[in-house]
């Protein structure tokens, strides 16, 4: 399974990405406070920075709780309908959410704009599109991600699927 390799390489390449975002926001936003009052002079552009950041904390969020199955799930039909009925739900809803995030990826690439269409931050004028870039990185490795546990599921249909939700 080397897309699956590859897919948690990715995964945890973002997922540290959003690590070190964390960490920059952290930092940001000490040193905004203590800027804004202990030496009651605040810091221009700071929300710009940290709205970027977020971004990049988003998108190494959102791979990494896909890739390791981390997103709140709610197994209520496994309880009332059985395990019959949760296989179909799964494969429905793993075919449905590879294609919102494969939407979602083009959407963010397609769309991404410069500096020439004025996608950019309202204090510090930076770019947009390398976030929305990193955030359709994002979406195109959740989407791959679900398309490889709706083949999984398949494969494992009458037996165990590695992907399913345990209580």
């Amino acid at each position: 399974m080397r897309l699956e390799t590859l897919l948690g390489r990715l995964t945890s390449l973002l997922a540290l990405l959003g690590s070190i975002g964390v960490a920059a926001l952290l930092g940001v936003t000490v040193i905004a406070v203590v800027w804004r009052y202990w030496l009651k002079d605040p810091i221009f552009g700071v929300g710009d920075l940290s709205v970027l950041l977020l971004s990049v904390v988003a998108a190494g969020a959102v791979a990494y709780g896909t890739g390791t199955g981390a997103h709140v799930s709610v197994n209520v039909i496994k309880r009332v309908a059985g395990r019959g009925v949760t296989r179909w739900t799964d494969a429905l809803m793993r075919v449905l959410a590879a294609s919102i995030c494969a939407l979602a990826a083009y959407a963010l690439i397609d769309r991404a704009c410069g500096i020439e269409k004025a996608c950019i931050t309202e204090n510090l004028s930076v770019e947009h599109e390398p976030f929305y870039v990193i955030l359709g990185v994002a979406m195109g490795i959740m989407a791959l991600t679900y398309a490889l546990q709706f083949i999984l599921g398949l494969v494992h249909w009458s037996d165990v699927d590695p992907n399913e939700i345990v209580d």
